[in-house]
């Protein structure tokens, strides 16, 4: 009688094994990091990663400074002052031939600035907007700047009214860079161009190209 009883015992001993075993089979599985999933382990980074979040916030710092930092001019040039400027936008004088036609945008651009007294080699309003020639890119447009846009380019005439004067399709005309039609070509960049002239004046420095013109 005694052998079935712990035969009896002995198994259920065995099946309760198995059962734990099973349960802590399934706890660890459910344990098991998904791939692609965050774990919550630890919550610290390796050292890998922390070289890498590293290397990559110096790299934003470095581009931040890079986009705040002015433009450098070449030794021997300087900016063309406000008066200038002004000069160019008031002596703009072009008749359009009998047919009423004028030169492209960027041609006539060009050749005003020659009669100016501001020559350059000629360029086109793509290479313009890239920045080219003897042009450096500034935040606030003075008269005489150049407004670009990628396909068009005109000369700022008063940028308190927001005016260039250019040649469209119709003939050389006054137009404003705020409006709608324009503004639906995207924002324009305004240019100011380099001379080696050796006037010494405020408005021909690095930090003058981020000024707004007094009027």
């Amino acid at each position: 009688m005694r052998k079935p009883v712990l035969f009896s015992l002995l198994r259920c001993a065995a099946a309760l094994a198995g059962l734990v075993s099973l349960v802590e089979s399934g706890q660890a599985q459910l344990k098991t990091p998904i791939i692609g999933e965050p774990t919550q382990t630890t919550g610290r980074l390796s050292s890998g990663q922390n070289q890498q979040a590293a290397g990559q916030n110096a790299q934003t710092t470095g581009q931040n400074a890079k986009a705040l930092r002015p433009p450098a001019i070449q030794p021997g040039f300087r900016l063309l002052t406000l008066q200038e400027g002004r000069a160019i936008a008031q002596g703009i004088a072009w008749a359009d031939d009998e047919e009423g036609l004028a030169p492209d945008c960027s041609h006539l651009v060009h050749k005003l600035y020659e009669q100016a007294g501001y020559p350059y080699p000629y360029a086109s309003s793509l290479d313009l907007y890239r920045g080219t020639g003897p042009f450096l890119r500034v935040r606030y447009a003075h008269p005489g700047d150049l407004v670009v846009w990628r396909g068009h380019v005109g000369i700022v005439v008063n940028p308190k009214e927001h005016s260039f004067f250019s040649t469209t399709s119709s003939g050389t005309r006054i137009g404003n860079y705020r409006s709608a039609y324009w503004r639906g070509r995207g924002d324009p960049h305004f240019f100011r161009y380099l001379t080696k002239s050796p006037r010494e004046a405020s408005g021909g420095t690095t930090e003058a190209a981020n000024r707004q013109p007094h009027h």
